[in-house]
């Protein structure tokens, strides 16, 4: 592939990230502070348990998926801006260090490797705990305290919407991030080089897990107002059979009234017990409406533990954007590649296609297996294995970071192959000659051929120990 670097796609994605970086901390501290006031807004009533155990959870998750978005998009483009000095063969390596703290004030201007900026920890005040007036007169609750066994819903709605439009806002807010993503992928398509439809990749894979976040900010949302209007129902049916029972209460008291009148006061007593006892007899009808509350209160539940399962899964993804940063070791200098898939467990299986043969052939093979190579047709000089992957993982990322300007250099000319050659100071695997003799090697070879299909223009054919004198390395 021809390299045609002008630096000025790279700068514009890297200033898309930082912009997107920015974004997310103001978008992050909205949030914070919108849901400031929305402590006990679920009340705590046995209604609320369920649905109030399940927001917390997910309510902690959302925010610091956002913290996580914020950090990504400064990852992303600390690693931009590594790539553009890698490219222009810069002097220093710059390595972006602690990011300042967003505390509300002034963003830093965005300028080359600076300007990022981090959130704190925060976790949002537990939606369990306050409570709110009943909206009904003492008549009508004299009615409610003879129910055995009754609690009313005492969840603030009103707060429960505050927080489903806190949460709605941040979703809608999250589109600017989207929107630098986009703008960073116009950038990388403005240069010719080998690692820019992995660099365009990355950028798809973190505007779909902003879209991703923002959906779930938003199912949180519409779950607060179900919540809320759930429990505003349910009151509703509550005050109005009260108010039902009392007009029967109301009305068997004035008949009571004019048999006492007539049987000197006896009736009265009766009429009295007889009040309580109506009272009594309509308990089941309130606690099925409790019932039906919870119920529904565990139907949201379930829909807020799914959004907090999403999350979770989301914040794995980010896992790779918020590292991208310090992917290569500090002290060997961020040479900023974006093979920051190199450093993710299971990566070698996707080199798996086609003719290569790493994980089949020299991985976790046998004595047995290893003597079967000298059976075939053209038998090798030797027969090497990795002792399992996460080995080979490791021995063959060293291998090709220690030889990263050998594969740029490659990748500028028209040769099909490239082979790499590593030595360690400890064994890399074992090797067995065509006498069966089976030796500790200390050595590792990369086989890398040309695929145009592939991101990154090519692919690992073969890698395998290789029978090295031992050396002093890593």
């Amino acid at each position: 592939m021809k390299l045609e670097i002008d630096g000025g796609g790279y700068e514009s994605a890297r200033t898309a990230f930082g912009e997107g970086n920015q974004l997310g901390a103001l978008a992050h501290q909205r949030l914070v502070a919108g849901l400031t006031s929305t402590g006990g807004m679920a009340g705590d009533d046995s209604t609320s348990q369920e649905f109030s155990a399940a927001y917390d959870d997910s309510a902690r998750e959302a925010v610091t998926a956002l913290a996580d978005l914020v950090d990504s998009f400064a990852g992303l483009g600390a690693l931009t801006h590594a790539t553009l000095l890698n490219h222009a063969r810069a002097e220093a390596r710059s390595v972006v260090g602690g990011t300042p703290v967003y505390d509300g004030g002034v963003l830093p201007d965005v300028g080359p490797g600076t300007g990022y900026v981090a959130v704190l920890p925060s976790t949002p005040p537990t939606c369990l705990g306050a409570t709110t007036s009943a909206p009904y007169g003492h008549l009508v609750g004299w009615i409610l305290d003879h129910i055995q066994g009754f609690v009313w819903p005492n969840a603030d709605t009103d707060r429960l919407r505050e927080a489903g439009a806190t949460w709605r806002a941040a979703a809608d807010g999250l589109i600017d991030l989207e929107t630098a993503c986009d703008q960073a992928v116009r950038g990388f398509w403005g240069e010719r080089s080998p690692e820019v439809p992995l660099a365009v990749d990355a950028t798809h894979e973190l505007r779909s897990t902003v879209r991703t976040i923002a959906d779930q900010y938003a199912a949180l949302a519409a779950a607060c107002d179900t919540y809320a209007d759930q429990v505003d129902a349910k009151r509703h049916e509550v005050i109005d059979l009260a108010e039902w029972l009392l007009e029967q209460v109301v009305e068997g008291i004035a008949i009571s009234a004019a048999i006492g009148a007539l049987t000197g006061g006896g009736g009265a007593i009766a009429g009295g017990s007889a009040t309580v006892a109506r009272v009594g007899a309509e308990t089941p009808r309130f606690l099925e409406i409790l019932t039906s509350l919870k119920a529904l209160s565990a139907s949201t539940a379930g829909t807020v533990r799914a959004t907090r399962d999403a999350l979770r899964s989301t914040r794995g993804v980010l896992v790779k954007f918020k590292e991208a940063s310090v992917a290569r070791s500090v002290a060997k200098g961020e040479r900023g590649e974006l093979r920051v898939f190199w450093k993710r467990p299971g990566w070698l299986a996707k080199e798996e296609s086609g003719p290569s043969h790493t994980l089949s052939t020299h991985v976790a093979r046998s004595r047995e297996q290893l003597a079967g190579r000298f059976s075939e047709r053209n038998p090798p000089p030797f027969a090497s294995t990795f002792p399992d992957q996460a080995s080979a993982e490791r021995l063959l990322a060293h291998a090709m970071d220690d030889n990263t300007a050998g594969i740029e250099k490659w990748l500028s000319t028209n040769e099909r192959t490239l082979v790499l050659h590593g030595v360690c100071k400890d064994p890399t695997g074992v090797s067995m000659d065509p006498t069966g003799v089976i030796h500790e090697v200390y050595g590792v070879r990369v086989v890398l051929r040309r695929d145009p299909s592939v991101p990154d223009g090519y692919r690992i054919l073969t890698s395998f120990p290789e029978p090295v004198a031992r050396g002093a390395g890593s």
